[in-house]
Formats: C-alpha cells, structure tokens, sequence
C-alpha cells in the first residue's frame, strides 16, 4: 500500500453500460487498495427520449432496481475478487453517465475517475461521456485502453506550461507510489510561420534553429531544476509531431500522464487534440489532468 503521503480519498469508478468496463474496474480496484481510497463504482443511464412521458416515478425506481441487481450479479461474480477494497456501487436511470460521474466527483475527498476504453460510435457513445467527464472533472481522469497491466515505466509529456510540469508533479507522486520511472519527453514541432494560398509554409531555417535551440535550453533547465522526489528519471527532447512521439513510445511504457492542454492560444488547443488523440488510439492506459480554469476542446 501506498504510504499515507500518496493516499487517495476516494476513486470513482464508471461502468459503460455496453459492459466494456471490467479492465477500468480491474484497475479502479488495484488504484484504491494501492492508495488507501474507497471506491465508488458508478453506472448511469437515460432511457430514450420517446419513452419518456410515459414513465412513472414507480417505472424509474423499478427499472433502478433492476439495474442495480443485474450490476450487482456481474460484480459478485467476476470482478470483484475477495480481497479487493469495499465498494458503493451507484445506479442512476435517469442521468446521462457523464452528468452522473461529475456529480459524484464533486465530492472533495474524489482523487481520481476511472474509466474505459474511448468509443466512437454506439447507441450508447462512451467517447461522448469521456469528452464531457474530461471538460469539467477537477480530478485527474485515468482512461483504462486494454487489460490491467503493472505500470513500471510512466511517459510524462511536458510542453513546459504550468498545466504539463502540474501533471510532471503528480506523476512523481505516483511514481514513488506505484514504484516506477518516469520518462520526460518535450516535442519540439516546427512552428508554421507564414502561409501561402491558405497552406502552412515553415519560417526561414536559421528562425527554426534558433526556436528549437531555445526551447531545448528552457526544457534541459526546468528538468535540472525540478524536484522529482526523489523518483527515478530520464529525459528527452525530440523534434516531432506531439501525438505521434507519444504513441511512439507507447511500447516502452505502461501508462501515460499528461495535461489536457497546454500553453494558452493556439497550442493549448493542439495540445488538447494531442490528448484526444493518444485516447483514441493509444494500447496503453492514459490519465488526463484538466486545469480547472480551462475548457476542453475537441
């Protein structure tokens, strides 16, 4: 278990109603217990819009009910092994999951939501849930992409704006945590300075160097100077579209931890494509940390 200087208060735990949350669940569960939290585990869903006036106060709380038990038989009999930390399990049937998840985590002692693997299309779209929990949660937001895994490698992505080098400090608590390195990597992409007939151009060579050359003094400066808390760490800096390195290294890692977006303007909106970007198509777990004053952009 972790010592009490990386305990959590509470992980909350949603439940895709298409049943592709076991490995979230899996992960949920070993997150708490690592960390000392509680769990909630948390399943939301709104009946089609045309049923709507003719249900009945009784028709909710009979379909909740039935619901609930349903949740609660898969729970005892599969994921929920003895052993594993005590869990409140939360059924709302008319909440869309994502206005539920939020709700729940609104509780000040809520550290962490996981979730699980980013969908795209579907009667019930969970990529649609993701977006919404990423655009408010205050929490960091863990986004469980195939079966649970030992995370031993943690790739930390800094773009050297507060938001990145805030995600950079919990990744050092977690690290210490959870027993492994960190891997800091700084993507330096060329910026496109002029434009011709509306198609990106990029700016003379000796303005690139430059840029690129300063931006590697700034990164090499700020990691010589942060406090990694004693955690193991290597360092990177490569010249290379964001999303791409990231997914790149996806092999040597076991989990990614990075800011929803960057430096304010225009990279705070790349940066917040890069993260959706590695959701969509990364193997390897992900947990996205939103600053508060910021909105999510798609």
């Amino acid at each position: 278990m972790a010592s009490d200087t990386h305990r959590m208060g509470r992980v909350i735990i949603g439940m895709d109603p298409m049943g592709r949350w076991e490995n979230a669940l899996n992960v949920g569960l070993d997150l708490a217990q690592r960390f000392g939290a509680a769990v909630e585990i948390v399943h939301g869903v709104r009946p089609p819009h045309h049923l709507w006036p003719d249900l009945t106060p009784h028709d909710v709380d009979t379909a909740r009910a039935a619901i609930t038990t349903r949740l609660e038989g898969s729970l005892a009999g599969g994921c929920l092994e003895s052993g594993k930390p005590p869990h409140e399990l939360v059924v709302e049937s008319t909440k869309h999951p994502a206005q539920l998840l939020l709700e729940r985590a609104r509780n000040p002692q809520a550290d962490l939501i996981v979730l699980g693997r980013h969908r795209r299309r579907g009667l019930f779209d969970f990529g649609s849930t993701l977006s919404a929990v990423l655009s408010e949660a205050s929490c960091p937001v863990w986004v469980q992409a195939g079966p649970v895994r030992v995370v031993r490698n943690i790739l930390v992505p800094v773009d050297l704006s507060d938001e990145s080098l805030g995600a950079l400090r919990h990744a050092c608590a977690w690290a210490r945590a959870l027993e492994a390195r960190l891997h800091v990597v700084h993507c330096f992409q060329q910026p496109e300075l002029l434009a011709d007939a509306g198609h990106p151009v990029a700016g003379p060579t000796y303005v690139i160097d430059r840029l690129r050359e300063d931006a590697e003094k700034e990164f090499r400066a700020v990691i010589d100077g942060f406090d990694f808390q004693g955690a193991e760490v290597t360092s990177e800096f490569v010249e290379e579209e964001p999303a791409s390195c990231i997914l790149e290294h996806q092999d040597d890692v076991d989990l990614v931890m990075m800011g929803s977006h960057g430096r304010t303007g225009l990279s705070a909106a790349l940066l917040g494509n890069v993260t959706m970007s590695v959701l969509r198509s990364g193997h390897v777990p992900v947990v996205v940390m939103r600053h508060p004053e910021r909105e999510w952009v798609l």
